[in-house]
């Protein structure tokens, strides 16, 4: 038997105990529990994407066109909301460090600070990809995290390309599908990493 905890917002448990009327007890666990787990599974996918950053960020439901960096790790192509993404750095050392985490490959110094490093072709495609000549500063835990990549195509306005839903085997952080005539942009929320 697998055991879970499950967080209840205040405001939810508020509504959920007002349910019923003055005679009746309040709500049992197992409701509690089932509607947090609706919440659970409705909310995010609900969501519009917006987080504590005001960053919005394309969803499975809510697919918003956004101004997207674009870049290749190995031969696939993938955009990033440009609100997302620091910067692009290219050419800083990477200096190894003992981890437990595969996809770290050590960290760097960069802006007087030292970053971690993680491997964009383990964390897109779940394999090493030799050739990064680029890195992207993205959210992670401690604020950013570099990621490698292959190279940089730049910047793609919105309203270049049709958005589509991802498949439905898609991975979580795929947001959307971006395409146009000459290619197929898979848009990916870098936050669902969990750097």
């Amino acid at each position: 038997m697998k055991r879970f905890t499950v967080s209840l917002p205040d405001e939810r448990y508020a509504a959920l105990r007002q349910r019923g009327d003055r005679s009746t007890p309040p709500a049992s666990l197992q409701q509690m529990v089932r509607f947090a787990v609706d919440a659970v599974l409705d909310g995010p996918q609900a969501a519009s994407g917006e987080t504590d950053d005001g960053v919005e960020a394309p969803t499975r439901t809510a697919i918003e066109a956004v101004d997207l960096l674009v870049f290749t790790v190995g031969d696939v192509t993938y955009g990033m909301p440009i609100k997302l993404v620091e910067t692009v750095a290219a050419g800083v050392p990477i200096h190894p460090v003992p981890t437990t985490s595969p996809t770290q490959l050590g960290v760097a110094v960069f802006r007087d600070q030292l970053t971690e490093v993680h491997d964009g072709g383990i964390l897109l495609q779940g394999r090493h990809v030799d050739r990064n000549d680029a890195m992207l500063a993205i959210p992670g835990g401690g604020g950013r995290v570099l990621m490698t990549a292959t190279s940089v195509s730049g910047l793609s306005p919105a309203a270049e390309a049709k958005w589509v839903a991802p498949p439905s085997t898609s991975p979580s952080w795929v947001g959307a599908l971006a395409w146009n005539d000459d290619r197929v942009v898979t848009v990916i929320d870098p936050r669902a990493f969990n750097l």
